[in-house]
C-alpha cells in the first residue's frame, strides 16, 4: 500500500510540474491566451515541438548535403588539398602556434585564418553576401555576379562609301567614273552582354573580375555578326593596389570621344582603345582625398587582329609588347565602378615592342620596332561644359589603331611612322540632354606609306563629328549624330562625304 501511495504522489506531482511549466510557457509564448490550459491542449502542442523539430533536422541535413556537393565541384587547382600529408602540416602547426604565442603576432597579418598553421587558401572564407533579388546565382558561394548590358539599334547614312559600312572607319577611294556610292546599315551589333564578379577577400586585396561581349564578328571590318569578346580579366585590388590578368583594353591613350559608331574616330587620331590578352600592374597614391597619381605598366600581346586582317600577315618577336602610364586626377570622384572619373585628369602613356614579317621568301624577314608616345586630358570646366582630347606619335601602331590602321608598309615591310591625336567639347544642356563636338586626325608620314594600289595606302583620315544625345531615362537612351570624313590615298582617289547616324539604346 504504501509503495502505491508512493507511485500516485509520484504521479501527481509530475502531472502538476507539467500544467505548471506549460502554463508558463504558454505565457511566454502568448500573454494573450487563457491561463486555464488542458492537458490535451499542452500533448498537442508537445507533438506540434517534435514534429517541428524533425522538420529542422531534416532540412539541415538537406543543407549539409547540398554544401558538401558544391565544395566536391569546386575546382582545386593551385590550392592547398587536403590530400597534401596532414602529418607534414601537423608538425609544421606546433612551430607555427608557438612562433604565434611567443610573439603575440599572427603569421597572417593581411588574412590571419589559419589552418593548420598555414595561412592556406582552403582556410573557411566569409560567403558573399546575399543581395536582393533579383540575382544570379553562382556555383562557387564566394562571388556574387551582377549582369549588365544594353540593347542597341544602330542606323547610319552615308553619301560616301566608308570601310565598313555599319562601323565607319575611313572612307573608301572614290569612284573614278563618279557612281554613287551611297550606304545604308542598319544593325544590332553594338548590343553587349557582360558580368561583372565580386569575390571574397584575398589577403589585403578584394578580388573581382569582368566579362563583356559585343555580336561583332572576330573582324571587325567584315560587318557580319557574330561574337565579339571585349572584356574578360579577373582583379586583386585595394585603395593602393591593383593587380589584372585577362583580356583588357590598352593602357597605352586609354581616352575615347562620345561618338554613336563602334569606331570611335579609330584611325582618325584616337589610339589605343584595342583590346588584348594583358598582365597588369597599377599603383594609387593618394597625396590627398581629392587628389590622385595613377602609375600603370603592362605586358601585352603584340598583335591583336580585331579590326584589319593584314595584320595577320605579323607575329611578335618572341616577346611581349610593354606598356607604361602615369596620370594625375583632381577633384572628387564622381560615378561609380570603371566608369568612376575626377573633374580633371590628364595622363601620359608609352609603348615599346617589336612585330616581325616573314614573306614567302625567308630571307626577307623584316623585323619592325613598335613605339608610341601619347597624352590624353579631360577637363569638367562645370556641370555644363567640359573638353577631352589625346594626341599621339609613333612606329607601326596600326594594332593600336594608329596609322590609318597600317602597321608596316606591305611592299618594304616595314613599320609605318605616323602622328595624330582629337579634341572634343561636351556641353550638357540639362542633366538628361547633351552635346559633343569634336574633331580628330589620323597623318601617316607619306613615303612610309605602299605604293601598289592594291594595299589601299592611305596618307590622311579626318573626321568632324556633332551629336546630340537623349538619356530620356536612366535606361533608355537616343541619339542622332553628323559626321564629315575625308580620306586621302596615296595612288588612288581621295573622298570625303557626310554620314547620318540615329541610334536607340536600352540598357539593363
Amino acid at each position: 500500500m504504501i509503495g502505491i501511495a508512493r507511485r500516485g504522489l509520484s504521479l501527481l506531482f509530475s502531472f502538476i510540474m507539467i500544467v505548471v511549466l506549460g502554463t508558463r510557457t504558454t505565457l511566454a509564448q502568448a500573454p494573450t491566451m487563457p491561463t486555464c490550459v488542458s492537458s490535451a491542449e499542452l500533448v498537442r502542442q508537445m507533438e506540434e515541438m517534435q514534429r517541428e523539430l524533425a522538420y529542422l533536422r531534416q532540412r539541415d541535413a538537406q543543407r549539409e548535403a547540398w554544401e558538401s556537393s558544391i565544395v566536391e565541384r569546386l575546382p582545386q587547382v593551385g590550392v592547398l588539398t587536403d590530400t597534401v600529408s596532414y602529418s607534414f602540416q601537423e608538425s609544421k602547426s606546433e612551430s607555427n602556434e608557438t612562433q604565434t604565442k611567443d610573439t603575440g603576432t599572427s603569421p597572417c597579418p593581411c588574412y590571419p585564418v589559419r589552418c593548420h598553421g598555414f595561412c592556406s587558401c582552403q582556410c573557411p572564407l566569409k560567403e558573399a553576401p546575399c543581395i536582393e533579388c533579383p540575382r544570379v546565382s553562382t556555383l562557387n558561394p564566394y562571388f556574387n555576379m551582377h549582369v549588365f548590358g544594353a540593347f542597341k539599334l544602330d542606323m547610319l547614312f552615308s553619301g560616301a562609301r566608308p570601310i565598313s559600312p555599319g562601323t565607319p572607319f575611313f572612307l573608301s577611294p572614290d569612284s573614278a567614273r563618279g557612281l554613287s556610292q551611297d550606304t545604308v546599315d542598319i544593325h544590332a551589333r553594338q548590343s553587349t552582354l557582360g558580368a561583372a564578379f565580386t569575390g571574397p577577400q584575398i589577403g589585403c586585396f578584394q578580388s573581382g573580375g569582368l566579362i563583356a561581349a559585343m555580336f561583332y564578328n572576330d573582324n571587325v571590318l567584315a560587318d557580319q555578326y557574330g561574337i565579339l569578346p571585349l572584356q574578360a580579366w579577373g582583379e586583386l585590388k585595394n585603395e593602393d593596389w591593383r593587380f589584372a590578368a585577362g583580356l583588357q583594353f590598352d593602357v597605352f591613350n586609354p581616352g575615347a570621344p562620345t561618338v554613336l559608331p563602334f569606331s570611335a574616330l579609330c584611325a582618325s587620331g584616337n589610339t589605343g582603345n584595342a583590346w588584348r590578352g594583358q598582365l597588369r600592374l597599377e599603383r594609387f597614391v593618394h597625396p590627398r582625398k581629392d587628389v590622385q597619381w595613377t602609375i600603370q605598366t603592362a605586358l601585352s600581346e603584340p598583335i591583336t587582329s580585331t579590326i584589319d586582317p593584314d595584320f595577320r600577315i605579323s607575329e611578335d618577336n618572341g616577346w611581349p609588347n610593354i606598356e607604361g602610364r602615369i596620370a594625375l586626377g583632381l577633384g572628387k570622384l564622381e560615378g561609380a565602378g570603371l566608369a568612376a572619373k575626377r573633374p580633371f585628369e590628364m595622363g601620359v602613356s608609352g609603348i615599346v615592342g617589336q612585330i616581325r614579317t616573314t614573306p614567302l621568301a625567308p630571307d626577307n624577314r623584316v623585323v619592325a620596332n613598335v613605339w608610341g608616345a601619347g597624352a590624353d586630358a579631360r577637363w569638367k570646366i562645370n556641370d555644363c561644359f567640359g573638353l577631352a582630347g589625346e594626341v599621339y606619335t609613333g612606329q607601326t601602331l596600326g594594332t593600336y589603331n594608329g596609322a590609318i590602321l597600317q602597321t608596316i608598309n606591305l611592299d618594304t615591310l616595314q613599320g609605318i611612322r605616323s602622328s595624330g591625336g582629337w579634341l572634343e567639347g561636351f556641353f550638357y544642356w540639362t542633366p538628361c540632354l547633351h552635346s559633343h563636338v569634336g574633331y580628330g586626325i589620323d597623318d601617316p608620314i607619306d613615303r612610309d606609306v605602299a605604293d601598289s594600289a592594291g594595299s589601299l595606302g592611305r596618307t590622311r583620315n579626318e573626321t568632324y563629328f556633332s551629336n546630340l544625345i537623349w538619356d530620356v531615362t536612366s535606361t533608355f537612351r537616343v541619339g542622332f549624330e553628323f559626321t564629315w570624313r575625308e580620306t586621302s590615298y596615296k595612288t588612288l582617289l581621295d573622298n570625303e562625304g557626310a554620314g547620318f547616324h540615329t541610334q536607340v539604346q536600352w540598357t539593363f
